[in-house]
């Protein structure tokens, strides 16, 4: 979802650029002359879905206190891409779960734990930038900004991004380490798959 909404607010400082004239001495055009501005959205690809690894995960893998069934918000049905949760009983700070919430390309999953909340975000499409490629997608990627942190990485096909929104900040790694963080992306299993 966080990818979706970055990638719209490429297109749209793109879109927001003018081209100077290549002759500083011609006029510019005028507003009559000027062609309307088409706003372009990031290019994005569809990943093919490895459902098979992935039943095959949800058998094996699942932790003995998950729960049988994933409630769910949202769109009817399962979610278009593996359900990856966090292990264990992660609750909302109203001791009620939060249920993962469905969307057209993937899911979004809300934990409100004691100094972050995590955001875990599953898309089955890749979005594509200017910049240089990747490299090696299957790779726990780690950043940090101002009071978050993200952690992203490809399974199964699709993309996830886990944010990490402080409520405390502990100093100057902020309120969760790349330790910490890897060490929360590899609790997640497969709760939801086709």
């Amino acid at each position: 979802m966080r990818l979706v909404i970055l990638a719209s607010l490429a297109a749209l400082a793109a879109a927001c650029t003018k081209e100077t004239p290549a002759d500083p001495a011609a006029p510019a055009p005028s507003a009559a002359q000027e062609a309307p501005v088409q706003v372009a959205s990031a290019p994005s690809t569809e990943q093919t879905i490895n459902w098979e690894a992935a039943r095959a995960d949800f058998t094996s893998k699942r932790p003995a206190d998950a729960p049988a069934t994933v409630q769910t918000a949202g769109q009817d049905g399962p979610s278009p891409v593996p359900m990856l949760l966090p292990s264990g009983i992660v609750q909302t700070a109203s001791d009620r779960p939060t249920p993962p919430v469905v969307t057209q390309d993937g899911y979004f999953a809300t934990y409100h734990l004691p100094r972050y909340d995590a955001i875990v975000n599953g898309s089955m499409k890749a979005y594509t930038g200017t910049g240089p490629a990747a490299g090696d997608k299957q790779a726990l990627k780690f950043t940090t900004g101002d009071g978050v942190a993200s952690l992203s990485f490809s399974r199964y096909g699709a993309d996830y991004l886990i944010d990490f929104e402080c409520r405390e900040i502990d100093g100057p790694a902020g309120c969760i380490t790349e330790v910490e963080a890897k060490e929360f992306a590899e609790s997640l299993f497969v709760a939801q798959t086709r």
